[in-house]
């Protein structure tokens, strides 16, 4: 139907356009030119006391327009329609960092109501209202309006389901190389390690925002505790930069300062007192709002006790309310001095001091993050899928099975030490090339395998294997394709959990995956159980065909052991076409990983 009318718009414009544009103005002169007689042309005459060639030359051009105008009203109502039916379904709407970091409170909203199947507020039938209805709430996902679309708070179930998702995606990304350690504690969300009384977006998101926070503090010194936070809460990304310093700096001290102590005391009698400040309303007439800058710039015990405060306290009012020493400096020596302690070297409580300091100190929006172009296209097309028109997912249980076919003959699967080694006439190695035109990922990759390393030679040593990989996957096309097509496992093992777990699960796994900065299918919980790998098998399949495997391995091929390891690497599904094999191997068989 909707194509019908598409077409009776196209037709019926062309039809009036050239009925009342070019077909009746020309009616009239051409009467007149049939009908004038004794008409002398400077050209020879055809035909005798007639105008007919005249009257032919000047309907020429409009027959051949009238035949060609239907192509060109064609592409300008398909190009019309196209830009209208994008801009409804927001096709490439998040383009940049600027719209990711917009959009992104959201996402989980989003998720929830595509990817999550027990989201069944619209009614599944294809009936006009029920259209009608499912426009409107996806409206308001896009917009962020209405009740069920509110910000996401830390303690929430949605919260848990989106961060594990979101940092699922990017753990993959720095399997793949396309993104640095550094942007991957950007770009994640953490787990709520310090008890953070709000979500922690990823730090990209929160750089700068302290820094302008101040500013607008300095600027409503004088205005009361409403005003100032007011301003504040406007921008979701500040007001959660804020609250989010403010608890870790607590819980910072309270954990480095060795508990029973006299520094202790003071650290919790200060935190104490600016709480009590802040639950009545009285922050501003307290503290010299203006001091919030040079405590931010050297986080000094004279800055924050003495000067903070508008009412100048001596050592004896300090001690009364617990935020000086009692004994003197020259018998206990200096303040702090011996009264910290770090955790251990390897603890994930360093995480959160560099994520911690990063919200403190950076100045300028991040926004090259993550600077590899891959990464940012993955980034913009997921995001982007998430406001499209895409039917509602059902549970991972009721979706349909599908397989997919690789047909393999004799290609190279893996490159070899030598093929990436060996030099070409122009000096130039396979390894070199792949390194000038990834450099920004092979830079990742070094990093990730170059703790204790001092030269490449050592890197082909112990890591040769991985290095292969490395290369192989940009540029040869099994070993990529066979990659690519296991998300699509990972995908549904992620799916299958999320549909059947509790909230209590959901916080377990999340927090074991990021303590441990693994991936979904590196993690041994329940989610990598014989149950969930036996239903996900029954729900996809991949499958290789290798036709001269046999061969291969009987002549003892480097490529039927590549395929071998490529296989093994990625639990493929493996159907063999033998051929001109010995007899042994016909008697044999590679089952499924399942």
């Amino acid at each position: 139907m909707k194509y019908i009318i598409f077409w009776i718009f196209v037709l019926g414009t062309k039809f009036s356009y050239s009925y009342f544009l070019q077909i009746k103005p020309m009616v009239e002169s051409t009467k007149t030119l049939l009908h004038a007689k004794n008409v002398n042309y400077q050209w020879h005459e055809f035909f005798k006391h007639s105008n007919q060639i005249v009257v032919g030359l000047l309907w020429l051009p409009i027959v051949c327009i009238y035949m060609m105008d239907l192509q060109i009203w064609f592409s300008i109502y398909s190009s019309f329609l196209g830009a209208i039916i994008g801009l409804f379904d927001r096709l490439g709407e998040i383009q940049n960092i600027q719209h990711l970091r917009f959009r992104f409170q959201y996402f989980a909203s989003a998720i929830q109501f595509n990817l999550m199947p027990g989201e069944q507020l619209l009614n599944a039938s294809e009936t006009y209202p029920s259209k009608l209805k499912a426009a409107l709430y996806r409206l308001k996902l896009r917009c962020g309006l209405g009740k069920p679309f509110k910000k996401l708070e830390s303690n929430q179930e949605d919260t848990y389901k989106f961060a594990m998702i979101w940092n699922e995606i990017i753990m993959t990304f720095r399997e793949e190389d396309i993104v640095s350690d550094r942007e991957v504690e950007l770009l994640e969300l953490p787990e709520r390690y310090w008890d953070i009384r709000v979500i922690q977006w990823p730090c990209v998101f929160l750089s700068n925002e302290v820094l302008l926070a101040l500013r607008c503090a300095k600027e409503l010194s004088d205005a009361p505790d409403k005003r100032l936070w007011s301003k504040i809460s406007k921008n979701e990304y500040m007001r959660c930069a804020v609250i989010e310093a403010y608890d870790s700096v607590k819980h910072l001290l309270l954990t480095i300062v060795k508990y029973d102590t006299q520094e202790h005391s003071i650290v919790k009698t200060f935190f104490q007192e600016i709480d009590q400040w802040v639950h009545l309303e009285k922050f501003t007439k307290r503290y010299k709002v203006t001091s919030l800058g040079k405590i931010h710039e050297q986080v000094l015990y004279v800055a924050a006790i003495q000067d903070f405060t508008k009412e100048h306290r001596d050592i004896h009012q300090l001690r009364e309310a617990g935020l000086a020493p009692r004994t003197t400096v020259s018998r206990a020596g200096f303040l702090f001095e011996k009264a910290v302690q770090l955790p251990s070297p390897d603890d994930i409580f360093y995480q959160h001091v560099r994520r911690l300091h990063t919200i403190l100190t950076s100045k300028d929006s991040i926004l090259k993050i993550p600077e590899n172009h891959e990464a940012r296209r993955r980034i913009s097309f997921f995001s982007n899928s998430l406001f499209m028109n895409i039917p509602q997912a059902s549970s991972t249980e009721k979706m349909m099975a599908f397989s997919v076919l690789t047909p393999y003959y004799d290609e190279e699967v893996l490159y070899g030490e030598e093929q990436l080694q060996n030099v070409n006439e122009d000096g130039i190695s396979i390894l070199y090339y792949l390194q000038t035109i990834y450099a920004d990922e092979w830079r990742n990759f070094v990093e990730m395998c170059w703790e204790g390393m001092v030269s490449e030679t050592e890197l082909w040593r112990t890591r040769s294997r991985d290095l292969r990989l490395w290369a192989s996957y940009r540029g040869q096309t099994l070993a990529r394709t066979a990659r690519g097509m296991m998300y699509y496992k990972r995908a549904l093992k992620m799916l299958a959990f999320l549909d059947s777990a509790s909230e209590m699960d959901i916080v377990e796994v999340s927090q074991q995956l990021r303590s441990m900065r693994l991936s979904i299918d590196g993690l041994s919980s329940e989610m990598s159980t014989s149950v969930y790998e036996h239903w996900i098998a029954m729900k996809f399949t991949y499958v290789v065909s290798c036709q001269l495997y046999g061969t291969q391995k009987a002549e003892k091929d480097p490529r039927g052991e590549d395929i071998s390891n490529l296989l093994e690497d990625n639990e493929l599904s493996v159907l063999l076409t033998l051929m001109r094999c010995p007899k042994e191997w016909l008697r044999t068989s590679i089952t499924p990983s399942w």
